[in-house]
């Protein structure tokens, strides 16, 4: 017997597994006896019909004999696995049936129950749940036998069956527009199909398109008479004629608006594609299903099979929790744990990141995309990850699987026919006017796949649809079959992009490897900027990408409200291809520098606006942050490092507003050995590196970078590199609690800024607020904190009103005015969140949940603290501290207890943190009966005193708990 029964599936090529790897049963004759077996559900099946099915009506004298042969050779095949074939004195049989077909079939039977109950949503989530078993077509792999290609036409037309019914309850609930393309494309492969005619006209009027409507019922009457010489059915003449009164029913009904597709719960938001998404509705319906249950969930297909976008949309979908994106194809092996740590946000240290993440990650969900040149470090990665957080659900896109215990694998092959051919009847140019037969050859010789059957609609522009049919099978099917060690991440499709570049000049080949390098895409100036070197000039550029664009090799886009022109963009296979060109000619480094170039020149000319000021200059870097990222990562070990290292350096002001701390430490660090870099430069990046590490909590870090950073500011005599090592000794002070040390350090900085006419004195004149209140002067730092505001508002900064409102909020809780700090709160997130700044929606979140627990409120008190814990992202905060402050008060001491530890455990003794933490902690020793309390407050107190520690809202948590033991 075997450890697992044989999974056979035919909704699609055949494919034959058991618990997890596959079967090889590689003789169409033997996997087509082990099919038709199989198909039979254990009945066994007379030699006579067998012999029928497999050879057709021909004579054959020995047909059990032949049997017998074939039936050993598929025993053979199987090896372990031979005993699911038996023989009974009424024919051969096989254990089991079609799992897919079965779960389609009970999927089809729920279907039907809806469907009487006229529930249209159970008809559509039931019918697209079976449509999702179908991986292609049915049998695809054995048509040639003669059961099969009769077995398969029906499972074809029970698949069609299936999608109207899908259809049509969609249209019951409202669906209209969305569904034309699809519906298109039915409709011209089954053009005397009268249901989905009827379907579309419907969905074409509700799109407002009453003429194409009619058009359509008209073509399909003329069609029906002229060759099967009959009139439409009663419905259809009955639907035409709703149409012409313009019918209200026929309008879709009201339904409450869909939550914002794609958000997390955390505000992060996932890509949103360009295109509309065709031809994988049942895919994900059946994946959503599947990602409602924690686990590890892989999306397996080759290249091209469109695994990347079906799981954006899935995830996207995905309601109630947080999803986030990490994608994999840049990445070298070592990238992996640090690029999951990144979107988790936490630092990777010296020790295993990944306990962290997986808390940092548990109960959300984790895309990783492109996996299979890192397989095995994923495997590695997600295995732990799983282990550690058991509400965690990863969706990997790969082309291998991770072969991991619980791992779901779903099979991304080629679309449908249909909905293929609905992909180019959308993309095709708007004149083409294809031909079903044509269409059906072309999606034919690109494997259905999503991306080749794309770039052959982009050809429409140059090309008749006869031509490409005629022309693409010769050039393109050359490569199916080929081996997988010549077709490295391409095969078939490989040969559609090489045909597609063959078409192009010299000019187009040329710029479309070189835009190859933005990572994000670009506009025409950025592409300008980049393309032209050599034979190819600026103005040839706009034509070329004009032409590209037609072909579909590049993509356009509207850009967002404001802005003027196109975004082009290549997708990512194309991508992948362009850039081995760009390798093959030898201009990879000459590019990419001119690249960084333009990235560069982007941040310094934003930058010069408002010196990041404003929400418009921070939100233009951020949306070219795909290309600066790649430029980052790319520099290096390469000429262009010190290059890097001075973009990295204009880039401090924007990973400043967005509390992007983690990402900034890792490229000063990356790039801080770039050979050929100034003092000054490395100055200002030693400078810059250390403020990131105060923000981590990495104090000695700083102090480190600091003291180099200012023998160089020595050395070059920089005024302006003196006054950043001021500001950021400054701050490192203030968190290792010297409040006496910051206060002159940032008063003789303010001085120097001052004096030079430098605006950095508001910057000074905050941090000093900071100083004097954690110093415990609360009436010089509402002196500071109010006049910075001021000079903010007259110069409209809403940066430095996000921050400076946040600390004024927070010197007002301390001198007790508890509406005044939260009216402060609520007007400095209007700022932050239109920055996405995170660390100052922190801040205010700590406000409201302390003023609330001094009022009482202890449920909303916990609330804001929570949530003040979850915008922090991991990075260092005082809401760690306050939450267990709450918790303390509300009687669970057990968490308060846990959450003072990782603050305690993580900062030295005696900095700002540590001691903050110590008072909360006294408060807890006191709540518990801890016969050591006493002593811990008088010790606690002492070291306050020693420090010069008087932030209030903790040294009168202290005097509280003093007084609470001495009654």
């Amino acid at each position: 017997m075997t450890a697992h029964p044989l999974d056979v599936r035919v909704l699609g090529p055949t494919m034959i597994t058991s618990g997890g790897p596959a079967v090889p049963v590689d003789r169409p004759l033997e996997r087509a006896l082990l099919v038709r077996l199989v198909l039979a559900r254990g009945t066994p099946v007379p030699d006579e019909r067998l012999a029928a099915d497999l050879w057709g009506d021909v004579e054959l004298n020995r047909a059990p004999q032949r049997l017998r042969v074939v039936a050993s050779r598929l025993r053979g095949a199987l090896g372990e696995h031979a005993a699911v074939l038996g023989r009974t004195p009424a024919g051969y049989r096989v254990a089991g049936g079609p799992t897919d077909l079965l779960a389609a079939e009970d999927a089809a039977a729920r279907m039907h129950a809806a469907a009487r109950s006229d529930d249209h949503a159970g008809v559509r989530a039931a019918a697209a749940e079976a449509l999702a078993r179908w991986r292609g077509a049915a049998l695809a792999d054995l048509r040639a036998v003669p059961y099969a290609l009769a077995e398969g036409e029906r499972l074809d037309a029970w698949w069609l069956e299936l999608t109207v019914q899908r259809l049509r309850a969609g249209l019951e609930l409202g669906a209209g527009g969305e569904s034309v393309a699809e519906l298109t494309g039915l409709a011209g492969a089954h053009p005397l199909h009268e249901p989905i005619a009827c379907l579309l006209a419907h969905a074409l009027y509700r799109a407002g398109r009453q003429a194409d409507a009619l058009d359509r019922l008209a073509r399909l009457r003329r069609s029906l008479a002229g060759e099967l010489g009959v009139d439409p059915a009663p419905a259809t003449a009955d639907l035409e004629l709703r149409i012409l009164r313009q019918d209200p029913a026929l309008l879709a009904p009201e339904v409450p608006a869909p939550a914002s597709a794609g958000a997390s719960p955390s505000g992060r938001s996932l890509p949103v594609p360009g295109t509309s998404f065709v031809g994988r509705d049942a895919d994900l319906a059946a994946l959503l299903e599947t990602l409602a249950v924690p686990g590890i969930i892989t999306l397996v297909g080759g290249p091209g099979s469109g695994k990347s976008r079906l799981a954006i949309e899935a995830a996207r979908a995905v309601e109630g929790r947080a999803a986030r994106l990490v994608e994999l194809a840049p990445l070298r092996l070592d990238d992996v744990v640090p690029a999951i740590a990144d979107a988790a946000g936490v630092e990777v240290g010296a020790g295993d990141p990944l306990p962290s993440v997986a808390a940092a990650l548990d109960g959300s969900v984790l895309l990783l995309d492109n996996a299979e040149h890192v397989v095995d470090e994923v495997s590695a990665a997600v295995r732990t990850l799983r282990l550690v957080a058991p509400g965690l659900t990863v969706l990997v896109t790969s082309q291998r699987p991770l072969l991991l215990a619980g791992e779901t694998q779903v099979q991304v092959g080629p679309l449908a026919p249909a909905a293929a051919a609905a992909i180019f009847a959308e993309r095709a140019a708007p004149d083409a006017h294809p031909d079903a037969t044509d269409v059906a050859t072309i999606c034919s010789a690109v494997d259905h796949l999503p991306l080749g059957v794309e770039l052959a609609a982009g050809l429409t522009r140059a090309l008749t649809v006869p031509q490409i049919a005629t022309r693409i099978t010769d050039r393109v099917r050359l490569l199916v079959g080929g081996r997988r060690d010549i077709g490295g991440r391409h095969t078939s499709l490989r040969a559609a992009l090489d045909w597609s570049h063959e078409l192009l000049g010299e000019r187009e080949r040329t710029v479309l490897r070189r835009l190859a390098v933005f990572a994000g895409g670009c506009d025409l100036d950025a592409a300008e900027r980049v393309a032209p070197d050599g034979d190819v000039l600026v103005g040839d550029i706009a034509p070329a990408l004009t032409d590209l664009v037609d072909r579909s090799l590049v993509g356009a886009a509207i850009r967002a409200a404001g802005a003027d022109g196109q975004r082009f963009v290549l997708l990512e296979t194309v991508r992948d291809y362009a850039l081995g060109r760009l390798a093959a000619a030898g201009e990879t480094e000459a590019t990419r520098a001119r690249h960084l170039s333009w990235c560069t020149d982007l941040v310094t000319r934003l930058q010069q606006v408002d010196d990041f000021a404003g929400v418009g200059t921070v939100s233009a870097v951020y949306a070219e942050w795909p290309n600066i990222a790649d430029a980052l990562e790319t520099a290096p070990g390469t000429p262009r490092a010190a290059d890097a290292l001075r973009l990295a350096n204009e880039m401090q002001s924007p990973w400043i507003v967005r509390s992007r701390s983690l990402t900034a430490r890792r490229h000063f660090a990356a790039l801080a050995d770039a050979p050929g870099a100034g003092a000054a430069e490395r100055g200002l990046a030693m400078s810059n590196h250390a403020f990131h590490s105060v923000m981590a909590g990495l104090n000695s870090e700083a102090a480190d970078l600091l003291a180099s950073a200012s023998g160089l500011a020595a050395e070059c005599g920089d005024d302006e590199l003196a006054l950043s090592v001021h500001y950021h000794r400054g701050i490192l002070a203030i968190q290792l609690c010297r409040p006496a040390e910051a206060i002159a350090t940032l008063r003789a900085g303010r001085e120097l800024a001052r004096a030079n006419g430098d605006q950095r004195e508001w910057v000074f004149t905050d941090a000093l607020g900071s100083a004097y209140l954690f110093g415990g002067d609360t009436d010089a730092a509402l002196e500071c904190y109010r006049a910075g505001v001021e000079h903010d508002r007259e110069r409209g900064n809403e940066h430095g009103l996000s921050r400076g409102l946040a600390n004024l909020a927070n010197a007002e809780l301390d001198a007790g005015r508890l509406d005044e700090a939260v009216r402060l709160a609520d007007e400095s997130d209007v700022f932050a969140l239109r920055l996405e700044d995170t660390q100052v929606s922190t801040m205010n979140e700590v406000v409201r949940g302390i003023a609330a627990r001094r009022e009482g409120r202890l449920a909303d008190a916990e609330k804001h603290c929570r949530g003040a814990v979850a915008y922090a992202e991991g990075l260092p905060t005082m809401a760690n501290t306050d939450l267990a402050d709450v918790l303390v008060e509300k009687g669970e001491p057990a968490e308060a207890a846990a959450l003072l530890d990782v603050v305690l455990s993580e900062s030295a003794e005696g900095e700002l943190a540590w001691l903050a933490a110590r008072a909360v902690s006294c408060a807890l020793a006191c709540a518990v009966g801890d016969p050591g309390a006493r002593e811990l407050v008088e010790r606690t107190a002492a070291q306050h005193a020693a420090a010069g520690f008087g932030w209030r809202r903790y040294t009168d948590r202290l005097t509280e708990v003093t007084a609470r033991l001495g009654s």
